[in-house]
């Protein structure tokens, strides 16, 4: 005696139910997706500039850095507590770090500090030259490029805008 272990009709029936179960999980996924706060969005960087300079500090470090763009701009209007045309709100990218910016027009007692810095890792001397170079020009060198122990090639600036920067070689 011979059984058959196929029986078309259930292997269609199991086919369809798989394919019913794997648009559902697809589903799923997609809600979830749609609905997961961006945790690499939770944290952004805000510079206020005082002195109606945001736009070309801006445009000087993406300029400057690659893989970084303006990404997007809002200016005030007129008649406004602003000059007209001044950033309100500027979002750009930084070799792939969002930063925000605006030009305020309240003058406040306190700018930047060096406390607070961005740390940019350099794949090369030759970048981090050219970097300390241009981040300095107009601004104020605050650590040279030196071996300090903890790093074998490390420089600390602040740029013509009040920013620091820490740059270290990898």
């Amino acid at each position: 005696m011979f059984l058959g272990c196929s029986n078309s009709e259930l292997v269609e029936q199991q086919q369809a139910q798989n394919e019913e179960l794997q648009t559902r999980i697809d589903s799923l996924q997609t809600l979830i997706t749609e609905n997961m706060p961006n945790t690499s969005k939770q944290i952004t960087a805000f510079l206020t500039f005082q002195e109606n300079n945001a736009e070309e500090a801006m445009n000087y470090y993406v300029a400057l850095f690659d893989n970084s763009e303006v990404l997007d701009i809002q200016r005030h209007g007129a008649g406004g507590p602003a000059p007209e045309g001044s950033i309100l709100l500027a979002r750009f990218s930084l070799n792939g770090m969002e930063v925000l910016c605006s030009d305020s027009y309240i003058k406040h007692e306190w700018d930047f500090t060096p406390g607070v810095s961005l740390f940019v890792t350099c794949q090369s001397a030759e970048e981090q030259d050219k970097l300390f170079e241009r981040l300095s020009a107009d601004g104020q060198v605050m650590m040279p490029l030196n071996n300090y122990g903890f790093s074998q090639r490390f420089g600390f600036v602040e740029d013509q805008f009040g920013i620091s920067w820490q740059l270290n070689l990898d």
